[in-house]
């Protein structure tokens, strides 16, 4: 996080899938987003409490189960809109009075704070990330030294090949890679360290890329996933 960003985020390790869940909030007015709510919230709302933090958003960056399974928890408690990639809304099927759906490249406001949405499908049709201050909530697109399965219902390897090329090509190289699942040696690398170490991010060739997803990957390489020099 940069030292004058306007905004501070918290990291929350929850359930049984290593999950990582991220709540960002304005240092100003306190106004804050849960991104990905699923698993056991105590601690995060623990933390809400003590620091008198005002929820104001949900923000999913996709809608499998691991990553959303406590949202009717948190409506319970906090009557605000929930924030999902258009796309990803309709994949997911669920109805919410106070869904709102995202194109890519839109904004979210905390205060006057701002995060901006990136649609990022592979992993789901409508998986996005979500950057603010040189930092990139990936959720599920991409993982230190990994990336999202393309194998699940929704899946599409072309697409992340796409995607994990345009935020290659978009981002700063001292880009904060914030993932949804704490499956490395890190919890977060910069996009640079992605870019020298990370096996998805050596390929140019589709095709190559999509047999490394597919078929190769699960077959030659264990948690947690260190850097490689190439593949």
């Amino acid at each position: 996080m940069q030292v004058n960003s306007t905004l501070s985020v918290k990291t929350f390790d929850v359930g049984p899938m290593l999950n990582m869940i991220y709540l960002i909030w304005d240092k100003k007015t306190k106004e804050a987003a849960l991104v990905d709510p699923a698993w056991d919230l105590s601690q995060v709302l623990d933390f809400i409490k003590k620091n008198n933090i005002n929820i104001k958003k949900i923000l999913l960056t996709h809608s499998h189960h691991d990553h959303v399974n406590s949202v009717d928890k948190l409506l319970n408690l906090y009557d605000v809109p929930i924030y999902i990639n258009k796309i990803e809304a309709s994949f997911w099927g669920k109805k919410y009075d106070n869904l709102t759906g995202l194109d890519s490249e839109e904004n979210i406001y905390l205060g006057k704070s701002k995060l901006t949405s990136i649609h990022t499908p592979g992993h789901t049709p409508g998986s996005c990330c979500y950057s603010f201050d040189n930092n990139l909530i990936a959720g599920d697109t991409l993982f230190v030294f990994g990336c999202g399965r393309c194998d699940l219902h929704g899946g599409n390897p072309e697409q992340m090949f796409e995607s994990l090329k345009n935020l290659k090509n978009n981002l700063h190289k001292n880009t904060i890679i914030m993932p949804g699942h704490n499956y490395s040696i890190s919890r977060q690398s910069t996009l640079e360290e992605e870019i020298s170490g990370n096996p998805f991010f050596n390929f140019n060739n589709l095709k190559e890329f999509v047999k490394y997803r597919m078929h190769d990957h699960d077959k030659t390489r264990e948690e947690p996933y260190a850097p490689i020099k190439s593949c």
